[in-house]
């Protein structure tokens, strides 16, 4: 059985959620919730194997978030889930650590496909041409690349944090810096449009 929580602050969304991955017979929604404070509570102590996370530009920050639950001991798989996907998005995912990103536009189906892969470790992420990460390169300092190359390959923080000779403090900051200065630029017309 694969454990899922779900995290999206629309409640139209949550329920969306809950109705398409019920018919699903090895997966089970342990807590859905609007926000992260909410969520912990409902989930009460329970380890889900996936947590599905709603990334929305102009409300909030599941790379941040991510980043921070892949920077603990013994976490669960992450699936970005949006309506925004992009290769920019698509890159600060991976070096966040998200185990997927998926768009909200695929299909039912694609979505149960995709958390039965990423329960199963199979990274989910859309292809990013050579291009698309030069770009994302380029907006990062020269001392941020090993930080980021190290995130891109998994390393936990007590990795980087040898790999930079500093404190895991430190280390944590510097990654979540290079996951924030990857966030694609809010696009204000592609926003009002949606």
């Amino acid at each position: 059985m694969i454990r899922l929580a779900l995290l999206d602050d629309h409640p139209a969304v949550l329920l969306g959620l809950q109705r398409l991955l019920a018919p699903a017979r090895d997966m089970e929604v342990l807590a859905a919730a609007a926000d992260e404070v909410t969520l912990a509570r409902e989930l009460d102590g329970r380890r889900p194997d996936v947590l599905i996370v709603d990334y929305d530009p102009s409300r909030g920050d599941a790379l941040a978030l991510c980043r921070r639950i892949k920077a603990r001991p013994d976490t669960p798989r992450v699936l970005i889930y949006t309506a925004y996907g992009s290769a920019a998005l698509a890159i600060a995912a991976r070096a966040a650590q998200a185990d997927g990103l998926l768009d909200k536009s695929e299909t039912a189906s694609a979505l149960i496909a995709a958390i039965r892969r990423i329960a199963d470790g199979t990274r989910v992420m859309p292809t990013v041409s050579r291009s698309e990460f030069e770009a994302a390169v380029a907006r990062l300092d020269d001392t941020d690349l090993p930080i980021f190359a190290m995130l891109l390959d998994g390393a936990p923080v007590p990795a980087i944090a040898e790999g930079l000779q500093t404190d895991e403090q430190a280390a944590a900051h510097r990654a979540q810096k290079v996951v924030a200065r990857l966030r694609p630029r809010l696009d204000r017309q592609r926003l009002r449009a949606r």
